[in-house]
């Protein structure tokens, strides 16, 4: 059970909803991100689950970093278990010691440098015993999820900032809800409370960057969502994505093609859908 003197900004249904405890959520959050980053919501085969706090670390530790007060989780009120989280940020040019980045870019530069803590530089050069104990752990480590892992881990280093579609200045976000809660409400709940964090004066547009697929949710499923008969969201920028092989690809039912995507709603619009105005 949760404790009794948690501060839930919103209690809903069975759930409660408050600010991301790093101390506390961390690894819930990294294995719900795990459990869900494959397109259709199932486990991510490529990074074995030994590995999933690590990889849920590179994910959501860039949002975490930058913009806490955008960290929303969600508890199942009777089991007292963490169900659901939203990682979001304001989107505006990050500062530097070399200068001012878009949110984007240094989202990038961090989420590699995160990989790089936890895994090693993700090189060839970890073989290299100049590198010392610990860097030789750290690829021990990688190299004990399996090649797969490693070739992933190895095209992530070369290729995902290129495979990263491209999204304006305006508050983005992503989130996950763990299977068995769906459809229950918290993920509207958590998109709500971000989107209503911003005010029209500044940002009428919101971010999200989702994955497609044939076997999963096509592009097609976000651009016919609809409020009173207008779409709520429209294409900013779309990426293939060359991370899985086309054996696996047939395996796991995703198509012949898989793309990143960078989707954005009128701001108004998507707080009035999730609200479910008439």
């Amino acid at each position: 059970m949760g404790s009794s003197d948690t501060q839930y900004f919103l209690k809903s249904a069975n759930y409660g909803f408050r600010l991301y405890d790093h101390d506390r959520d961390e690894e819930a959050v990294c294995r719900l991100c795990w459990a869900n980053a494959l397109p259709g919501g199932r486990n991510f085969v490529l990074m074995p689950e030994a590995g999933a706090v690590s990889f849920g670390r590179i994910v959501t530790g860039p949002f975490a970093k930058y913009a806490p007060e955008y960290f929303y989780v969600a508890d199942d009120l009777k089991t007292g278990n963490l169900v659901g989280y939203l990682t979001g940020a304001e989107g505006s040019p990050v500062k530097t010691k070399k200068g001012k980045l878009s949110w984007m870019e240094w989202r990038n530069k961090a989420a590699e440098r995160i990989a790089e803590k936890e895994f090693g530089e993700i090189s060839f050069k970890l073989t290299l015993p100049t590198y010392g104990f610990l860097e030789g752990a750290k690829f021990f480590y990688a190299l004990s999820l399996g090649p797969r892992a490693l070739q992933f881990l190895l095209h992530a280093k070369s290729n995902s900032a290129n495979e990263m579609p491209q999204a304006p200045p305006c508050p983005e976000f992503h989130f996950h809800v763990a299977l068995g809660h769906r459809g229950a409400g918290v993920g509207s709940r958590l998109i709500e409370h971000f989107v209503s964090r911003f005010t029209a004066g500044k940002y009428r547009k919101v971010c999200a960057q989702v994955t497609v697929c044939e076997g999963f949710k096509t592009l097609d499923y976000y651009e016919n969502m609809r409020y009173r008969g207008k779409k709520i969201w429209k294409l900013f920028d779309r990426k293939e994505t060359q991370m899985y092989t086309m054996s696996e690809k047939q395996r796991l039912s995703l198509g012949q093609v898989v793309e990143n995507v960078s989707l954005v709603a009128d701001r108004k619009r998507l707080l009035a859908y999730v609200r479910g105005d008439s």
